[in-house]
């Protein structure tokens, strides 16, 4: 009597070989993951750093344009300069008389990057019609240094 004895498909070091690999492969994942999360993470907290950081520099715009305006209630336009020096201990503030208005231009640093929100603004006397008029209030990143580059010795074919 010959039996025929049925030989598993998988030895011992084939479900070895295979449970090492399964392992390795989830540990891989688990690391990417992580390394993945923690990537987010740190971009999430530079962004609200530079959203909390522009809206510093927005509220700085703002108060100005309520200094501003407090200091123009009624009566006869205050000359520039008088509303340029008040403001000056506060904000870089550059004031111009227009019509029948003023102009205020400021640039406002936005924290240690060196961006900067630019503000121009008009003021209207006081009286029914909208005083204040925006004329610009735009983010500016950083200025960028430009480097010429050496030109490449190129074979002129000669």
């Amino acid at each position: 009597m010959s039996e025929n004895k049925q030989r598993p498909l998988f030895g011992v070091g084939g479900m070895t070989l295979l449970t090492v690999l399964l392992v390795l492969a989830l540990t891989m994942f688990a690391v990417l993951t992580l390394s993945s999360a923690q990537a987010d993470m740190r971009l999430s907290q530079k962004s609200a750093r530079a959203v909390s950081d522009y809206y510093a520099a927005d509220s700085v715009a703002a108060r100005l344009q309520s200094q501003a305006a407090a200091m123009w209630p009624l009566g006869p336009r205050p000359k520039a300069a008088l509303v340029r020096d008040t403001l000056a201990a506060d904000y870089d503030v550059g004031v111009s008389e227009v019509d029948e208005g003023l102009m205020f231009f400021c640039d406002i640093p936005i924290a240690a990057g060196g961006q900067i929100l630019q503000v121009t603004m008009y003021l209207a006397p006081p009286g029914p019609a909208q005083r204040w008029r925006i004329d610009q209030w735009q983010f500016l990143p950083p200025p960028m240094e430009v480097e010429e580059e050496q030109p490449l010795p190129v074979w002129q074919g000669e």
